[in-house]
């Protein structure tokens, strides 16, 4: 009878760590980017939507735009579009270059295709995302030094 109970809990947990990994594994959307891409090391997306910018939390407890480390081959602008879809599940579409950091980071402007609906499928790496208001963005605790007032000086240019 021990036996049974052993393969049955063996069965329970190979199937919920099945349906775990096939949730985890919702495809990408494709890169909506077309022509000969800007090349970096890293970028990411400034989404801008109803005068709020996504932004995400990491570990530690600091924020910033959604963004990541580009594949191999990989445009900056795809690499922006990917790592946000990873990181908050929002569907942008990167439009100009807002900024190159001196790291090589390329932020993108981009727009949501996907409303404002976020989805964290990776809590590990992604503690939080969220739509901030300048005001508002302005009193977190930043990844790097600086950046939100890089991200409101870009906000306020693009406005005028």
């Amino acid at each position: 009878m021990n036996r049974l109970k052993w393969f049955t809990s063996v069965r329970v947990l190979f199937v919920g760590s099945l349906a775990m990994c096939l949730l985890g594994c919702q495809s990408e959307p494709p890169c909506s980017f077309e022509g000969e891409g800007l090349r970096a090391p890293s970028a990411g997306c400034l989404v801008v939507n109803q005068g709020q910018v996504l932004l995400v939390e990491i570990p530690g407890g600091t924020y910033g735009p959604p963004g990541g480390s580009t594949g191999t081959g990989e445009s900056a602008q795809c690499a922006a579009e990917r790592e946000t879809y990873e990181e908050t599940g929002v569907i942008a579409k990167a439009g100009e270059l807002a900024m190159e950091f001196d790291n090589g980071f390329h932020l993108f402007w981009c727009e949501s295709m996907s409303g404002r609906e976020i989805t964290i499928e990776r809590p590990l790496e992604i503690m939080s995302a969220d739509w901030y208001t300048p005001e508002g963005f302005m009193q977190l605790r930043w990844r790097y030094p600086q950046q939100g007032l890089v991200v409101n000086e870009l906000l306020k240019a693009k406005e005028s």
